[in-house]
């Protein structure tokens, strides 16, 4: 056989009994650990038809599957954490602290109460965790416990059970519908009904819930093809029914630059489900958006006002201007501190080693030696005059103003 045959030979018998691994280990293994290593490596280099040696040491020690790979390929094999654990649980993308919903839902058109609300809010993130720890599941269901519900929303504990049982019915009802778009242009109108399956077990006291799979992907989808908004929990706890949904509008509309926003009168009736009540807008504004407003702006930092277009006579729009009140504290403490960086009298960043060069520099002496007695301490000696001068400097660094404060670095 040439050396071309035996190339072939060889590439035949490794596509026949796959590619061959030699691991080392640190115990004698049992035939389940053999068996359990020989899989892990067959996934984990991806040849469920490779052949794996295991070499194994004469003297017993207590196994972790932490091995050494000897191969002619580089190929990476990680550790298991243990013999039944395959793989690693995967981080989750948002923590329990977050409510996170595809803008999609946010701007739909629904017609829930309050406290049905407040179950999709809290199954944000419940929904989020059962899909990161197991994505491919078939069939999710979602288990809400009574008193924790009452806990997250400062509930009666008494009437709790009967409020998740009429929630239980009445969503089983509902639906709501949003808007489709390409090409940024609306295209048609799409309904979906919130549950497929809701049971109220009142010897349990607890709610269990199957959503429907749109309701699931516009709670744990988040990308670019699907816009979302997130925020804390806590922000939305005390808010009422109007509250709550004027904040979802806003919060969806944050991330904008220019934070205003228009809406049709019509579609903010069918968003609040005052289609048929507070006929004249003057009431609509005072019984709905200004005490959605005052709500918002004692329970959350968003801080919202707005303006009425009119077309003729006519107010056809409601314009809302809105800010983020706590990420408005953060930017305002940044600048400060940006400002405080340009202040050429400012000593922010600078050590005291370059403090006392400073102080020592002979213009520095020249320019500020007034304001010590010749007779103390700190006017006979430089080792006081140091002392005291970078005290001063940090005390209040604006005194010393005759030059930029770094200059007396660059000459030093």
């Amino acid at each position: 056989m040439n050396k071309n045959e035996m190339a072939q030979f060889q590439n035949n018998l490794r596509e026949f009994i796959g590619e061959s691994y030699t691991v080392k280990v640190d115990k004698n293994l049992s035939e389940q650990e053999r068996d359990e290593l020989t899989a892990h490596v067959r996934r984990t280099v991806g040849d469920n038809n490779a052949t794996i040696l295991i070499i194994e040491p004469v003297i017993e020690t207590k196994f972790d599957f932490n091995f050494d790979l000897i191969t002619s390929d580089v190929k990476e094999i990680k550790p298991l954490q243990n013999v039944s654990q395959v793989e690693s649980k995967p981080k989750p993308i948002y923590s329990d602290k977050w409510l996170v919903m595809q803008n999609r839902l946010l701007n739909a058109i629904s017609d829930l109460d309050l406290n049905e609300r407040r179950l999709i809010m809290f199954l944000s993130p419940l929904v989020r965790k059962h899909v990161e720890k197991d994505p491919a599941a078939k069939k999710r269901m979602f288990v809400v416990n009574a008193l924790e519900f009452a806990r997250e929303y400062n509930l009666g504990k008494k009437s709790i059970y009967r409020t998740l049982a009429e929630v239980a019915d009445s969503m089983l009802h509902k639906a709501f519908f949003f808007w489709n778009f390409k090409n940024n242009e609306r295209t048609h109108r799409t309904g979906v009904s919130w549950l497929v399956q809701c049971e109220y077990k009142e010897n349990e006291g607890q709610l269990e819930i199957i959503l429907a799979d749109t309701v699931i992907e516009m709670l744990s989808v988040f990308d670019r093809e699907n816009p979302f908004t997130k925020w804390e929990r806590h922000w939305i706890i005390n808010l009422g029914s109007y509250g709550m949904i004027l904040f979802e509008l806003i919060a969806s509309c944050m991330f904008q630059k220019y934070k205003e926003k228009a809406y049709t009168v019509d579609y903010l009736r069918e968003k609040f489900n005052c289609v048929d009540s507070y006929g004249r807008n003057i009431d609509f504004k005072r019984y709905v958006l200004d005490k959605a407003i005052s709500d918002i702006h004692t329970h959350t930092p968003y801080r919202i006002t707005y303006t009425q277009k009119k077309k003729g006579r006519v107010v056809s729009d409601i314009v809302f201007s809105f800010e983020d009140s706590s990420q408005a504290k953060v930017e305002a403490k940044q600048s400060k501190a940006l400002k405080s960086d340009l202040n050429p009298y400012s000593i922010k960043g600078l050590s005291d080693a370059q403090l006392k060069r400073i102080v020592l520099n002979k213009e520095f002496i020249a320019n500020y030696n007034h304001l010590v007695s010749s007779t103390s301490p700190a006017g006979q000696n430089e080792a006081e005059w140091a002392i005291e001068m970078v005290k001063r400097l940090k005390t209040d660094s604006s005194v010393f103003n005759k030059c930029p404060i770094r200059d007396y670095l660059e000459y030093a």
